[in-house]
């Protein structure tokens, strides 16, 4: 079997275990909002912030992190298809 075969058949099954791993991730943080059942939204928290404000430094950290998956995903096809092309066309 040549050896552009053998290398192609490989960065297949490492892509495919690669979004394997990004679907089925490591456990992550929950990131859920709000702090407790019985807070309302103008509750003060022991640092000062409000349940309001809590949520929403809680939705930016969730919006990065989705983001930020986002990017690591194109990021790792990218590098794909720059080593299937140099190993088809070099």
């Amino acid at each position: 079997m040549p050896n552009q075969i053998i290398n192609t058949i490989g960065l297949l099954l490492n892509i495919a275990g690669v979004v394997l791993l990004f679907i089925y991730g490591p456990p992550q943080p929950t990131h859920e909002e709000g702090v407790g059942l019985k807070l309302e939204d103008n509750t003060l928290l022991s640092d000062g912030r409000t349940v309001v404000d809590h949520d929403a430094s809680v939705q930016k950290i969730r919006k990065r992190h989705e983001n930020m998956s986002k990017i690591a995903l194109v990021l790792i096809f990218a590098g794909f298809v720059l080593q299937l092309w140099a190993t088809w066309l070099i």
